[in-house]
């Protein structure tokens, strides 16, 4: 017998067992492997902030609710800095507000981040009325809107369940414009207030 016929027996001679014994003794047919069909579910941050990004853009007080609660939305898991909340929010930006966006090098919660962490912690923000501001607001027109709010937020792990209370409160004034019938942030401030 020649070398190669010598080598196609011998791989035959191994892949034969292998064919054919889904049946064994009792000629029954193994159960087949468990599938995996379910998609999985998505985390509840990201869940909503995908919510809030596909805010009604017609009307101004709901990009503007959408716009102050992303911007407190946190997931310490993957965010870097604070400011990653509004880069997520860059779609409810005009285009110049959007470029001059940018997170910072370090990150002024870096401690809270460091303890939350291990933990998978993500912020859930209450937004209400804002801190009234001194001075004119500025008055809305067609084309222009003003909104203040302030943010309080918890902290809550991947399973949704209560971490912990954060202590602090966030003013956040934003001025919106109107183009093409759409709404989007073209400005805003956020400040602490004292406890």
């Amino acid at each position: 017998m020649r070398p190669t016929k010598i080598i196609a027996a011998v791989l035959l001679a191994a892949v034969l067992p292998l064919t054919g014994c889904g049946q064994g003794a009792t000629g029954r047919q193994p159960a087949p492997a468990p599938s995996v069909t379910a998609t999985p579910k998505p985390a509840p941050f990201d869940a909503t902030v995908k919510h809030l990004l596909e805010v009604d853009r017609a009307n101004p007080d709901k990009v503007a609710t959408a716009f102050a609660t992303l911007v407190t939305s946190w997931d310490v898991a993957k965010d870097r800095t604070e400011t990653a909340a509004a880069v997520r929010a860059r779609p409810l930006m005009t285009p110049a507000l959007a470029a001059r966006t940018v997170e910072p090098q370090r990150n002024a919660s870096q401690a809270l981040w460091l303890e939350l962490a291990p933990l998978g912690a993500f912020s859930a923000p209450a937004i209400g009325p804002g801190v009234p501001v001194d001075g004119d607001e500025g008055t809305d027109t067609e084309t222009t809107a003003y909104r203040n709010f302030t943010a309080t937020w918890t902290w809550r792990d991947v399973d949704g369940k209560h971490l912990k209370a954060d202590e602090r409160k966030r003013n956040i004034f934003l001025v919106l414009t109107k183009a093409k019938g759409a709404w989007s942030v073209a400005d805003y401030v956020t400040e602490d207030l004292p406890a």
